[in-house]
């Protein structure tokens, strides 16, 4: 008779997980796509032969600045996203 009532136990944890499993599958959050803005790569200044270093070095600067702030904006999407999830 024990035997029994442990077999339906474990029957009903068995049938209690499959449950659970189908729910979580069934809830899967489908994310919004990323903008289109965040998968764009910044490119490097452009270079002329015989332009004065610091001037380049100031182009660069700019560039790495736009690639930064393309970077915070992404990441406040994300943010933004994973909060509204919760």
């Amino acid at each position: 008779m024990i035997s029994l009532m442990s077999t339906g136990c474990s029957t009903n944890a068995a049938l209690k997980k499959a449950a659970t499993d189908k729910g979580i599958a069934a809830a899967r959050v489908t994310l919004p796509p990323l903008p289109d803005d965040c998968r764009e790569r910044e490119p490097h200044a452009p270079i002329a032969v015989g332009d004065e270093v610091r001037s380049v070095l100031k182009a660069e600067r700019r560039q790495l600045d736009k690639a930064n702030a393309r970077v915070g904006r992404c990441a406040n999407h994300y943010d933004t996203t994973a909060k509204a999830l919760k």
